[in-house]
C-alpha cells in the first residue's frame, strides 16, 4: 500500500498525509527514511519513505490529481507498486525488512517557503522578501517608535527652492 500526497494541495498537503501514514503504525515506518523517488527522466520528482510494503510518497509540485501535475512518477510508483519494488527507484524486490535510509523529514521547499513549522504569535504577518515571517513589535515598541517619529516631526524644517 502506499500513500501519497502532493505538495502543492492546499486542502489535502502532504503534512497532513504523513500525519495519517504515521498513525496507520506499520511495522518499521517509523524507522525509515526519506529518499528521492527517481524516474526514468532523472528527475527527482518527490520522496517516499517506505517499510516493507507499506509507504509515504510526496510529490513536488502537483496538485490533487498526481497523475495530471506529474504523469512519470505517478506511472512510475503505479508500476513499481504492482511489481513489488521499491517506490523510489523500482531496482529492489520488496521484502518485508525493506526500510529506505534516508533522512528522518523531508524538508525540500517549493517556491516561497509559507509553510511554518512554528507557532507564531498571533499578530505575525509574512514578509514575501524574505520568505519568512516579519518580525513582531510589541505594543511597548510601537508606542516607543510612535513617539520617536512625533518628537521629530516638529524639528524638520523646509529649505525655500529657488525657481528660475
Amino acid at each position: 500500500m502506499f500513500d501519497k500526497a502532493s505538495n502543492s494541495h492546499h486542502t489535502g498537503n502532504w503534512l497532513g498525509g504523513e500525519a495519517v501514514a504515521e498513525e496507520i503504525d506499520a511495522k518499521g515506518f517509523s524507522t525509515a527514511g526519506y529518499v528521492n523517488i527517481t524516474t526514468s527522466d532523472n528527475i527527482a520528482h518527490g520522496q517516499v519513505k517506505q517499510s516493507g510494503r507499506f509507504s509515504f510518497v510526496r510529490i513536488y509540485e502537483s496538485g490533487h490529481e498526481v497523475p495530471y501535475y506529474q504523469p512519470v512518477v505517478a506511472l512510475s510508483m503505479f508500476e513499481r507498486a504492482i511489481a513489488s519494488t521499491d517506490i523510489a527507484t523500482g531496482a529492489k524486490k520488496i521484502r518485508q525488512s525493506y526500510r529506505t535510509a534516508g533522512s528522518a523529514r523531508s524538508t525540500y521547499r517549493e517556491g516561497n517557503a509559507t509553510v511554518q513549522f512554528e507557532v507564531l504569535s498571533e499578530g505575525a504577518t509574512y514578509n514575501t522578501s524574505t520568505n519568512a515571517p516579519n518580525p513582531v513589535v510589541s505594543a511597548t515598541d510601537k508606542a516607543k517608535a510612535s513617539a520617536s517619529k512625533a518628537g521629530r516631526k516638529g524639528k524638520r524644517s523646509l529649505k525655500p527652492v529657488r525657481i528660475l
